[in-house]
């Protein structure tokens, strides 16, 4: 039975704010570890679903009354003004360490003063008192907060009693006073570790590759500082009464970039996102998402993909089994691409009518144009003249050539030159950052295609001959033939 392609809605192009999204929403592997504090880091691609996972989780947040979340967002984030706030006592990554603390440990004060069935009531109340002293009780998050504490010189107003002891009677106990904010984080911590309620508190963390610079230390240090404040606190506040939830995401190479041994600790907790286009029934399987978005607008139907797509269409090439495996081999296996080569096909599709190959080729042109746009977010900051290194694949002209070839053009090429030459690298350097990126792979003497994606431990061999992506072919205008 055929349904009609152009009446499914196939959801923003991003996760965040979707509010449909609940209703197709796929479980990665591992997603149920997130609920009981298992798993607290989310690795992945851009467009491998990290923001989905956050906004699946705010949307589950959204409709109990037992749940709370803040965020936080590296955009429009102050982060000049929180390495200024670091403490010059300490180096390296220990420097940002309390003001992450205090950053996260002043949004859960937040999460509980909303909270009215927390108790004590008395904690509750100082933590309210805490916020209001400091014009902390807004929901401008953790930018509004380094911003003040900015203004305030680091200095935080609180009661005499908080680090005086509970024995401060009278007037002064009502006093308040105003030290440097790293001196009460302990103390805050201490009255955040009183609290019992039945409540999750979340503290989402998410975008933060949009202070991302490569080469960029002061960067790496804050977002080491980071991981390290939400080990802390989720130790620290294990035997509370209340659970707590941070949640990170962060592109997978920014965190591959990394280097430090608090890293190793924190492998049990991380959920790394890696869909495959190869088997339908596996959990991270790249055709499910594609199955449940069609079954939220065309109903729990047993052949979903088949009854949108003629998929053993004659017309496909005979070295591809499947119409799908023909979509899915443009993709770098992220849910993102296939949702957006599927929006470009429905362009292209009368009302009534199955998808056919025909189709996906035409749609091919504008969806190899977006596929290329994306790669500028990810790859741009580690290869500035990326594009330029793209344009010498296509003077190339072919899909297929030899490592020789591609370093010839590279070396011919002014900006590539340029930037070989002033980070003192090499155009094999530029080469294995685009096979990183997946823009090319290795072809091995089976006439295997090797790609990064596919295998994260793969690395780039300059004694193999070189494949671009198929997906950037058209964008690139080759040819898919050995160059001669």
């Amino acid at each position: 039975m055929t349904h009609d392609f152009r009446s499914i809605d196939w959801g923003s192009d991003e996760a965040k704010g979707d509010d449909k999204l609940a209703t197709y929403f796929v479980n990665p592997p591992d997603y149920d570890g997130i609920f009981p504090g298992e798993k607290r880091y989310i690795i992945g691609r851009k467009g491998t679903g990290k923001s989905a996972v956050i906004q699946r989780l705010k949307l589950k947040a959204d409709d109990s009354a037992l749940d709370f979340y803040a965020d936080l967002s590296l955009r429009a984030f102050p982060l000049n003004d929180l390495k200024e706030l670091g403490d010059r006592g300490q180096r390296d990554k220990s420097k940002f360490v309390p003001i992450w603390h205090f950053l996260i440990y002043t949004e859960l004060a937040k999460l509980i003063s909303q909270d009215h069935g927390a108790l004590p009531m008395a904690d509750v109340a100082d933590l309210r008192t805490f916020l209001t002293l400091n014009n902390l009780d807004s929901d401008f998050g953790f930018s509004n907060t380094l911003t003040l504490l900015k203004r305030s010189n680091s200095k935080i107003k609180i009661a005499a009693k908080w680090i005086e002891g509970e024995h401060t009677t009278g007037s002064d106990r009502e006093a308040t006073v105003e030290i440097h904010y790293q001196k009460i984080v302990k103390a805050l911590e201490d009255r955040l570790r009183r609290i019992t309620s039945n409540s999750t508190y979340w503290i989402f963390i998410d975008e933060l590759d949009e202070g991302f610079r490569a080469g960029d230390q002061s960067f790496r240090l804050l977002l080491l500082a980071l991981i390290r404040a939400i080990e802390d606190s989720s130790i620290i506040l294990r035997s509370a009464n209340f659970m707590f939830r941070p949640l990170l995401v962060l592109r997978s190479d920014i965190f591959d970039r990394l280097e430090d041994n608090d890293l190793n600790k924190i492998d049990d907790f991380v959920i790394r996102l890696r869909w495959t286009s190869a088997a339908d029934h596996v959990e991270n399987s790249l055709k499910r998402i594609i199955v449940e978005r069609i079954r939220s607008s065309l109903g729990n139907i047993e052949d979903a993909w088949e009854s949108i797509a003629y998929d053993t269409d004659p017309d496909l090439p005979s070295v591809v089994t499947s119409l799908w495996q023909y979509i899915a081999s443009r993709t770098y296996e992220r849910p993102r691409d296939a949702i957006k080569f599927m929006k470009y096909c429905r362009k292209q599709i009368a009302s009534g009518q199955k998808i056919t190959f025909a189709q996906v080729k035409s749609a091919e042109d504008e969806y190899s144009a977006w596929l290329y746009k994306e790669l500028k977010d990810e790859i741009h900051s580690h290869l500035p003249c990326w594009k330029q290194a793209l344009d010498c694949i296509t003077r190339i002209g072919t899909g297929k050539f030899s490592t020789a070839d591609l370093h010839d053009e590279l070396s011919r090429e002014n900006q590539v030159t340029l930037w070989v030459n002033s980070t003192s690298r090499s155009y094999n350097d530029v080469m294995e950052i685009l096979f990183d990126f997946g823009v090319i792979g290795n072809l091995d003497a089976n006439k295997r295609w090797l790609f990064k994606y596919k295998d994260e431990d793969l690395t780039w061999n300059p004694k193999m001959d070189v494949i671009v992506h198929f997906g950037l072919n058209k964008k690139l205008k080759l040819v898919r033939k050995i160059r001669s």
